[in-house]
């Protein structure tokens, strides 16, 4: 069993007050712990603090210290409070924060701003910035913030913000970034933004699945991985590589089709590019020669050629031979390979491949930050878009930690360790709307899956968990102490709502979850629908009782909406002429039948 995690010294965020967000938060409260509420009074500047105990300790898990929702209608400031948050932990304004350490309650109001009263002790700093900046030596030390979208339209961090102790994982994070901070591609590789992270996702997905192997137990036993992924090298070129070495080398290839066509792709796709070879090469050069150089000439980094043919050799690489001809501009070559053969030697090749002078002896979660191949690896067998959706966010965030848990390289042995250095120390984690492109089935064992991920892999760190969404699904996993209810005012602006007034939302059923967490008005179909039965219901009220009227009432699926219309229809077929009436008769009684043979 693992030792327990020593609690004075987590951080915990519990509450945020935003005066105005310069969009549409203003004068708003937001209690994140179901063990303390906070208030704010305008009119005397005084915060007020009552300690409550509504949900034990440890309750979501051995290192998970809270998870908080934030629910409401499009709109209505999640995402704004989730910027907010950043900018008031991370030291660029945002809200006044109270979070507790060390069993104190701290502020990020600081003792020059002498004009705020409080009915509690809280401590306080000698100066502006961020709670987490180790610079102060008053300030806390072992708190990271990390945030994560999966939409490619959010503004929450940028070139020009500074922040301290923050990581943003968001596709619109990722794609703003310059070219030059992301990669070290080389000149013939024109390939998109969007090319570039995803390429980046597959190198992570491809750590994540050996990691998940070497932990021998998987939490994804209910997704199918694919058996095989699809690995494609190209490159970008219309011309024959002149060097004598290459003439030399490309004329003496192996028999074995799958080898004779990988080294020539290698030889050509190295001798295409502008680079100075040593003088020595010539037509007496080897091939083991040329390879050591794309190593940076040390040998115990493995090569892509050695390593493809090893794999090809047991058995693990299925390649079907194709038109080796020039496609617009490019050549490719793609096999597919066994997931289960996945290895941190191959990884190491292929970011050796692409990287002629890596920075790191191999490619791990660390390297990746600041040098990603321009290789193009898919993996597009069995794995549906939302499957690959739930696979990015969590190689992304498992990466991320790992990074902090602090990577040792031992390149020799194509291995990596982590020296723990997080043990005992506190990530904040600021999802918003995770389950966008998740199935209902995914967005059902989202949390759990998460849950389970972080305590598998990072037993001794804590975590807190902020997240927006709209599922029910989601919200069904968490009390209604630990969800923030927000709403909007005439006006656009934010509102947030008293829970207590709100039904309880753990393990609640999805309907009634809909109806009150998300301020839907009426029983929650689509629009297109109830419209529909908005008509059906006004024919029926006006006496239009045609031959298909039964039908479209027994098509509704909601209980409640067939009933009212059925019993309006039976009010309204008794003033009908007889014959009418016994042809409506014999009609339901078909549907009745039908109903009861397919129950």
């Amino acid at each position: 069993m693992f030792e327990a995690i020593n609690r004075h010294l987590i951080m915990e965020l519990l509450y945020i007050y935003i005066w105005n967000d310069k969009r549409n938060i203003r004068g708003c409260e937001y209690n994140f712990s179901p063990n303390y509420k906070f208030s704010y009074q305008p009119g005397t500047k005084t915060f007020y603090m009552e300690e409550r105990s509504s949900l034990p300790n440890n309750w979501f898990g051995d290192n998970i210290h809270n998870i908080t929702a934030i629910v409401g209608k499009n709109g209505a400031g999640k995402t704004n409070l989730l910027d907010c948050i950043i900018k008031a932990l991370c030291g660029q304004e945002g809200g006044f924060i109270f979070y507790k350490y060390n069993n104190l309650i701290y502020s990020n109001i600081p003792n020059q701003v002498n004009d705020y009263n409080f009915d509690f002790k809280v401590e306080r700093f000698d100066r502006f910035g961020s709670p987490l900046n180790s610079e102060f030596k008053e300030h806390v030390n072992d708190t990271f913030v990390v945030f994560y979208s999966p939409t490619i339209d959010r503004s929450l961090s940028n070139k020009h913000s500074h922040y301290s102790k923050f990581r943003d994982l968001s596709n619109s994070y990722i794609l703003r970034q310059p070219l030059s901070r992301l990669t070290q591609t080389p000149e013939y590789a024109q390939i998109s933004d969007v090319d570039i992270m995803q390429t980046n996702d597959i190198f992570k997905l491809l750590l994540f699945f050996i990691y998940s192997h070497e932990y021998k137990h998987s939490v994804f036993e209910s997704i199918k991985l694919p058996e095989y992924f699809e690995l494609k090298l190209l490159y970008y070129s219309d011309q024959e590589p002149q060097h004598p070495t290459y003439k030399v080398l490309s004329s003496d290839v192996p028999t074995e089709k799958f080898k004779a066509r990988l080294k020539k792709f290698i030889l050509t796709q190295i001798f295409l590019l502008e680079r100075n070879y040593p003088e020595s090469w010539d037509n007496e050069t080897t091939f083991e020669e040329v390879l050591l150089s794309l190593n940076n000439g040390e040998n115990y980094r493995p090569n892509i050629f050695d390593t493809l043919c090893q794999l090809y050799d047991s058995g693990d690489i299925i390649y079907k031979e194709e038109l080796t001809g020039l496609r617009k501009g490019y050549y490719e070559f793609k096999c597919k390979i066994r997931i289960g053969a996945i290895s941190q030697e191959l990884i190491n090749a292929l970011y050796c491949y692409y990287n002629f002078i890596p920075m790191a002896p191999y490619a791990s979660f660390g390297t990746m930050q600041s040098n990603i191949s321009n290789a193009q690896v898919v993996i597009n067998y069995g794995m549906s878009s939302g499957e690959r959706a739930l696979y990015t966010f969590f190689s992304r965030l498992i990466g991320e930690i790992f990074g902090k848990q602090g990577e040792i390289h031992h390149a020799a042995i194509n291995k990596i360790i982590h020296d723990n250095k997080y043990d005992g120390k506190t990530i904040i984690i600021l999802l918003d709307e995770p389950d966008l492109q998740l199935h209902p089935e995914w967005q059902q064992k989202f949390i759990d899956m998460l849950l389970h991920l972080l305590w598998l892999y990072f037993p001794k760190v804590n975590f807190q968990i902020i997240i927006t969404t709209h599922s029910p699904i989601l919200l069904s996993d968490i009390p209604k102490s630990n969800v923030i209810f927000i709403d909007k005012n005439p006006d656009g602006s934010s509102t947030v709502c008293d829970e207590v007034n709100l039904k309880e939302t753990f393990a609640a059923n999805i309907h009634s979850l809909y109806n009150n967490s998300f301020f839907l008005d009426g029983i929650p179909i689509g629009c297109f629908a109830k419209r529909k039965v908005e008509e059906l219901y006004d024919k029926i009220n006006n006496d239009v009782l045609s031959d298909n009227i039964i039908e479209d009432i027994y098509r509704i699926g909601e209980p409640i909406i067939r009933g009212v219309l059925l019993k309006l229809y039976d009010e309204k077929r008794k003033s009908s002429k007889k014959s009418e009436r016994i042809k409506m008769l014999k009609k339901e009684l078909s549907k009745l039948e039908e109903e009861a043979n397919n129950d």
